[in-house]
């Protein structure tokens, strides 16, 4: 391979010194000479020319070495980047189909957030802008620019004209449209604010999830009266409530319509709607009374409930438990503060509903900035259970009071459970779960005093979550590293009811605010290497 070689100029052969520097010569004759015998004039002259020419022919050699050491400078700079693009080329995304790329966009691509201002937020234009071939992959997926989230009111004087809604339109040709309207309760809207609305309510027949948090937003969206809803799957309208009759019936034609998030709705009206209730698969409500009987008992494709109590919610028990025969996952999201004559929202679903097919129970809170201290309703969740039959294979509670007696005896009652996560956050010491009694009641092979216990909690238990905050101090990292490992036993044992194989395949262990010993958590390392899924996090570091 024939290497660089510097550029010369005509017969050049490098710079070579011609005037003779004798400083030993010279610092004599300046001790020495004075008088007549110093050197003559001339001789000094032609030699103090001589000097200036040679230093004039020292200046051009730098002048030309700098600019030589300037090139060198630039075309390593240049090599440098080749071969950085020659890296590029040997990308292993480089190598990805297109397809796969562009379902990699589409899992990545979320909601475009375009009143924020910043790039990061709106996906699509992100990857559109990393190169011209992602650029193109981008522009030829109509699915990437369809998902937008708007916020009226911080919308800046420059959105005016609001071109990049616009742009986001055009991009997304005919698929259908995902649209979040977001914004602070205004009486009136600014005519840009208006603009924008109605922009995206001439786009109603591509509509296919819509949430809106304002009712002064979603009568712009409606002025044009759209009536016919071709693509629209789930609706959200938050904040405010339906209290007219036939206020819904407007999506009374949307044969594709599964989800409804409504915050209030006069449920004494459900017999008379038009809304298509029995066609919906998910719905989410901030009230429950008997009227709600006619959903549960009718025919329905509904398989998924979720209650959320809030400050303008109502709960009421029923007389009687109502039977909802098609519920598999049910969740609730508990607040303490709700109205004066409102019931819990916890004892209400426990009380006045039977699930037979219910597979999946969440409870959380909706505000964790507000003391929750409402206690478990023990004896009427083991009604619920015990009248249900169900068989719960997942159980979330994430910030809820409650003893660990009274979690065990939760669990005792669920041998078809497989999946379950437990948060303490925001609960105070005295009313977290998370005790030595629940992690040794956990261990697959529980010592009674006197011999191994054959009753086994949660036998079947596949996946474990705890996060456990600072409330939670009351056990040990010891016992808990034990629990994960009893449940690692490859061939099962037998004990009274039957074979068990107690086999846990992910466990996720979050410590925000306690301090443990990264060794003690040693063998779980180990565990992950022989194919369990481990995940330890403690004060914001990840230890496995």
């Amino acid at each position: 391979m024939q290497r660089w070689s510097s550029p010369s100029r005509t017969g050049y052969n490098g710079f070579q010194p011609q005037f003779d520097l004798n400083f030993a010569d010279l610092y004599n004759n300046l001790r020495s000479e004075y008088g007549p015998t110093a050197q003559s004039k001339v001789k000094m002259t032609n030699d103090i020319a001589q000097i200036e020419t040679e230093i004039e022919d020292c200046e051009a050699e730098i002048h030309w070495l700098q600019s030589h050491i300037t090139f060198l400078h630039n075309h390593s700079r240049h090599l440098d980047e080749y071969k950085t693009c020659l890296y590029s080329l040997m990308s292993p995304i480089r190598k990805l189909p297109n397809e796969l790329t562009l379902r990699i966009f589409d899992y990545a691509c979320g909601l475009n957030n375009l009143t924020s201002g910043q790039l990061k937020t709106m996906p699509a234009l992100a990857i559109s802008s990393v190169c011209s071939h992602w650029r193109n992959l981008a522009k030829a997926s109509p699915q990437l620019w369809s998902r937008m989230r708007i916020n009226l009111t911080v919308m800046h004087t420059d959105h005016l004209g609001f071109d990049l809604l616009q742009m986001y339109l055009d991009s997304s040709q005919q698929y259908p449209l995902s649209f979040e309207i977001l914004g602070d309760k205004l009486e009136t809207l600014e005519p840009r604010q208006a603009m924008v609305c109605a922009t995206v309510g001439a786009c109603s027949d591509r509509w296919k999830e819509l949430a809106v948090s304002q009712p002064t937003f979603f009568k712009v969206l409606t002025a044009q009266n759209p009536t016919h809803f071709p693509m629209l799957e789930e609706l959200s309208i938050s904040s405010f409530a339906f209290r007219l009759s036939g206020s819904l019936d407007r999506f009374q034609d949307s044969p594709k319509l599964r989800s409804l998030s409504i915050s209030l709705f006069p449920l004494s009206k459900l017999p008379r709607s038009l809304f298509p209730w029995n066609q919906l698969n998910v719905l989410t409500i901030c009230s429950y009374s008997e009227e709600l009987k006619y959903l549960l008992d009718g025919p329905s494709d509904l398989t998924e409930l979720h209650f959320c109590e809030w400050t303008d919610g109502w709960f009421k028990q029923t007389t009687s438990p109502m039977l909802a025969s098609s519920i598999q996952t049910v969740s609730l999201s508990v607040a303490a503060s709700t109205q004066p004559e409102s019931e819990s929202l916890v004892d209400v679903i426990f009380a006045s509903t039977t699930c037979p097919a219910l597979t999946s129970l969440s409870i959380d809170r909706a505000d964790l900035d507000d003391a929750y201290d409402r206690p478990w309703p023990k004896e009427i969740v083991q009604d619920f259970l015990s009248r249900s039959s169900c068989k719960l294979t997942t159980l979330s509670i994430k910030s809820i009071p409650l003893s660990d007696s009274d979690l065990i005896d939760t669990l005792a009652r669920l041998p078809s459970l497989l999946h379950l996560n437990i948060d303490d956050t925001s609960v105070s010491y005295n009313h977290s779960p998370i005790t030595s009694y629940l992690v040794q009641s956990l261990h697959a092979f529980r010592y009674n005093g006197k011999s191994l216990t054959p009753s086994v909690l949660v036998p079947k238990l596949q996946s474990l979550s705890l996060v456990s905050g600072s409330a939670s101090k009351g056990f040990s990292d010891t016992d808990l590293v034990e629990v994960v490992a009893s449940r690692q036993y490859p061939g099962g044992y037998t004990y009274d009811s039957g074979t068990m194989k107690p086999f846990l395949r992910s466990v996720v262990l979050q410590f925000p605010d306690r301090d443990i010993i990264e060794e003690v958590y040693g063998p779980l390392k180990r565990l992950e290497k022989a194919g369990l899924r481990v995940v330890v996090i403690a004060q914001g570091r990840i230890l496995i």
